[in-house]
């Protein structure tokens, strides 16, 4: 009875992931058991247990917001509920009702029949949240490597094809080896501090003048096995080749679900315990990565005539400005990050949905989307062809749609910190990247296809996704400040 007591709170603060622990063996035995009868009539399971998966994440999105519990930690201070987790979980379920909402037309053009692949993005949100609540660095790597095993699964999930084979194989070795990193980390972080615990550091290191050259390698293998789920240069060897093989609807879900949830762990580590290391390690580290991200992401993507690459490349080069942003070390560089993931991930699941319905009307090879495939679109659907065209300008960072304001946060944040020749470069290379976005926009309006091009109409939730997030994007200059609001607010309660 007094354990029951103690932890009253702990369990009622966690009933988001007990629900989705619940629910995921609930789908997986639901299907188990029509599953026989679906195989002998050859019918799909799909579609019964896609409305099954949206219901349970938007309950899951209600229970999150609805949190009775306040910012406090929890289960021995393994995690952590704060008003940055609340926020980061809803976008979390936001993303993955995108991703439900628009698998089942690709599904079924892909002729995919398993149904274990709902089962899975039940366990990725399952995962995101236990990280994003993470306290502690054993609860972090935990998280991480339920959230990398499912990854590793779902990248190889068309077991015909030799590139999707390869990029499971490719992202669980390389992945193996970020793991590696991290519990060798890990465990110089705890032979020099002798905890492992978030709080306890941000106690310890408060009034530390000097420190162990094992705890900076401890920090820079933990930080940098973090950054490498990510795709931050020099650590994304594996990004292209991984969203090129993988099925594009997986390649959608690591675009867009994953960042911002290991952009909070990175935050906590280097904000929340290691905030006096910021002169002597953060600063440097950040700048280096993202300096780095930011050439590979420009240069990397001007040769590339696949896009899936592209996008790839493009997420290497915005992940560095992210970098950027962590580097200045302000709150006004923490809120431009958050600013920045947020209209991130809408554009980017715009532009992966629109990449998604090219797959399903490409004759071609479907794992190799070219940009042959989209010529054409400007004349067979104008509507779509010209949001498509702003969706990308949003990304290169043409004013006046969100991705400039998102970029003019983070250049301001570096001004602010006094790295003037850092933030010309930024520039410089934004201009550089600008070059392959439009000769996107070229081969949409201005290229001939000597064939017939047919565009198949939108399933009812590719539409309504695409909708929310091109109006979002479009219309976020007529009202901007909810969204500075939010993130300032989140951003405080990190710093708080």
């Amino acid at each position: 009875m007094k354990f029951a007591l103690i932890f009253q709170n702990d369990t009622a603060a966690f009933l988001p992931e007990l629900f989705l622990a619940i629910s995921l063996l609930v789908v997986l035995l639901h299907g188990s058991f029509l599953g026989v009868s679906a195989a002998s009539l050859y019918t799909y399971l799909t579609p019964s247990i896609a409305r099954l998966t949206s219901i349970i994440l938007f309950l899951s999105l209600l229970l999150v917001i609805n949190n009775p519990v306040e910012s406090q930690t929890l289960w021995n201070a393994l995690f952590v509920t704060d008003h940055l987790a609340i926020w980061a979980k809803f976008i979390v379920f936001l993303g993955l009702l995108f991703c439900v909402s628009v698998s089942e037309a690709y599904m079924f053009s892909a002729r995919f029949r398993a149904y274990e692949i709902y089962v899975f993005i039940i366990g990725i949100g399952l995962s995101l949240c236990l990280l994003i609540s993470s306290y502690d660095l054993l609860s972090i790597y935990l998280s991480m490597e339920f959230l990398s095993l499912i990854f590793y699964v779902l990248a190889s999930w068309k077991k015909n094809s030799y590139f999707s084979a390869e990029a499971g194989l490719k992202y669980f070795i390389l992945g193996s080896v970020a793991s590696l990193f991290f519990l060798f980390g890990a465990s110089l972080i705890y032979f020099t501090m002798g905890t492992t615990n978030l709080g306890a550091f941000a106690l310890l290191t408060e009034n530390l003048v000097t420190s162990s050259p094992f705890l900076y390698l401890g920090l820079i293998c933990v930080v940098s096995a973090l950054l490498f789920k990510l795709g931050a240069a020099p650590y994304h060897m594996w990004i292209a080749d991984v969203y090129e093989g993988s099925p594009t609807l997986v390649s959608f879900i690591f675009a867009v679900v994953p960042k911002f949830s290991i952009f909070v762990v990175i935050s906590r580590l280097i904000f929340t315990s290691f905030w006096s290391f910021f002169p002597s390690l953060w600063e440097d580290f950040f700048c280096i990565c993202g300096l780095l991200s930011l050439s590979i992401g420009c240069l990397c993507g001007l040769g590339e005539t696949k896009i899936k690459r592209l996008l790839a490349f493009s997420s290497v080069g915005h992940v560095g400005f992210l970098c950027l942003g962590l580097a200045s070390g302000s709150i006004e560089g923490l809120q431009a990050v958050l600013f920045y993931l947020l209209i991130y991930m809408l554009t980017a699941a715009f532009l992966w949905i629109y990449v998604l319905h090219l797959d399903i009307d490409s004759t071609s090879n479907k794992s190799l989307v070219t940009f042959a495939d989209a010529i054409g679109l400007a004349r067979s659907n104008p509507l779509l062809g010209l949001v498509v065209v702003l969706m990308i300008f949003s990304l290169a960072g043409i004013p006046p749609l969100g991705g400039f304001f998102a970029k003019l946060n983070i250049f301001i944040s570096l001004v602010d910190a006094s790295f003037y020749l850092i933030a010309v470069f930024t520039v410089l290379t934004s201009v550089i990247s600008a070059f392959y976005y439009i000769r996107l926009i070229k081969i949409f309006y201005f290229e001939k296809n000597e064939n017939w091009f047919f565009f198949a109409p939108l399933s009812k939730g590719s539409a309504i996704v695409l909708v929310l997030t091109a109006l979002t994007i479009c219309f976020f200059i007529c009202s901007p400040n909810l969204f500075y609001l939010l993130t300032y607010k989140i951003g405080l309660g990190l710093l708080g």
